[in-house]
């Protein structure tokens, strides 16, 4: 299934909306497309970042072993770390 390069646009706009604490962007983002394809999409846009940072490691990792260090670093404090660095 292809996707919608506007959902995937919608996605990393609505990433960086969050991480820029706009809530009034995030709500426009997130009403103005169906939960479901943001879901997917945002799933795709996760797994290509991974595939691609795993590849740029030493010794390189699989997209589930980035992902797993993805969710560690979700489990870290705000302060270590967050998105606004």
């Amino acid at each position: 299934m292809k996707q919608d390069p506007d959902v995937i646009d919608a996605v990393l706009s609505l990433t960086l909306a969050v991480a820029a604490g706009d809530d009034e962007a995030t709500e426009v983002l997130l009403r103005g497309h169906d939960p479901a394809d943001l879901a997917i999409a945002g799933g795709r846009v996760i797994w290509r970042m991974a595939t691609a940072l795993g590849q740029m490691v030493e010794p390189q990792r699989s997209p589930p072993q980035m992902i797993h260090v993805f969710a560690q670093a979700m489990r870290e404090p705000a302060n270590e770390g967050g998105m606004s660095g």
